[in-house]
């Protein structure tokens, strides 16, 4: 189940996506963080962000719709009071990063990356719900504040991205040129809940991000695009997994890393099962290594009998 991924090795490639998990410290009370690859942090931004106002999360057929608004203490206090905590937990840590300000995010990067206790920093380009949190449309903003980032610190870089725009290939492009050394795929897709009681949007800031289940056909065909325009790359893919099935599914298509957000919202213990289950059914099938499975799907599939 190990597998060698930025230049790492991850117990496994299951990933606590970034938001849910929150910073882990609630974890150690439950579950053991040993039992997935990596944790990626709850976002930090340049300065402390309340959120958004009550109401900020619904449910949908197959899923649920948040509009939490990268609520966190801004990235000082979060390196600062945060990241000790974090430095007990048994796996993997991915660092959170958002801003649309290239300056700013050199100097979160900074604070960040030269800490011990973060393997690897995901520039989040695309949040679907908090104020200037998505640039992922423009591929010159995603340049900048990418290479920023970059220019930061020697930790490896990744760039979250949406799923609903097609302009997520140059987006992309945009940030491996830049430096990133993979990519996020994909991040909550916009949608809406109104309540038919009292015509009005259930949310404060009406459009929300859909994560579960729902979208997982969509994360899935982004992988698989990604995968094929950029073959050397590494991609977590995150988006509605929420049994073995579709972490297989998402090796499958091309996901080095397979990220949980939602499913873990649901069943703290999932990751964890998924980690299990995965390793019984590549024993079952008599498969040696997470490589064999990482983009099979473009080399003819495999001989799963």
């Amino acid at each position: 189940m190990t597998t060698r991924v930025l230049g790492l090795d991850f117990a496994n490639p299951i990933v606590l996506a970034s938001g849910p998990a929150g910073s882990g410290i609630e974890l150690l009370e439950d579950i053991s963080a040993a039992d997935v690859g990596a944790i990626t942090l709850k976002t930090a931004t340049p300065d402390p962000r309340p959120g958004n106002p009550q109401p900020r999360l619904v449910d949908c057929p197959s899923g649920a719709l948040n509009s939490i608004g990268l609520e966190n203490p801004g990235c000082e206090a979060f390196v600062r009071d945060v990241l000790p905590w974090v430095a007990d937990l048994p796996c993997r840590r991915i660092g959170s990063l958002s801003s649309a300000d290239p300056a700013r995010m050199r100097e979160m990067v900074r604070m960040m990356g030269q800490r011990s206790e973060i393997d690897a920093i995901e520039v989040n380009l695309s949040c679907p719900n908090a104020e200037g949190a998505a640039i992922a449309t423009d591929t010159t903003a995603v340049r900048r504040v990418v290479r920023a980032a970059v220019e930061g610190t020697d930790v490896p870089i990744l760039a979250k991205l949406p799923g609903d725009t097609d302009a997520f290939l140059d987006a992309g492009a945009a940030s491996l040129d830049a430096g990133a050394q993979g990519l996020t795929l994909i991040n909550a897709l916009r949608g809406l809940r109104i309540d038919r009681n009292a015509g009005r949007p259930f949310l404060h800031r009406e459009i929300g991000g859909l994560c579960g289940p729902a979208i997982f056909p969509i994360a899935l065909a982004r992988v698989f695009e990604a995968r094929r325009a950029f073959p050397d790359t590494v991609l977590i893919g995150t988006g509605g997994v929420v049994d073995v099935g579709g972490a297989v599914e998402m090796l499958l298509a091309g996901a080095n890393l397979v990220g949980i957000g939602f499913g873990f919202m649901v069943d703290p213990c999932l990751p964890a099962r998924i980690g299990v289950e995965l390793g019984n059914w590549m024993a079952e099938r008599e498969i040696e290594s997470i490589s064999e499975i990482v983009g099979a799907a473009h080399r003819g599939g495999l001989d799963v009998r």
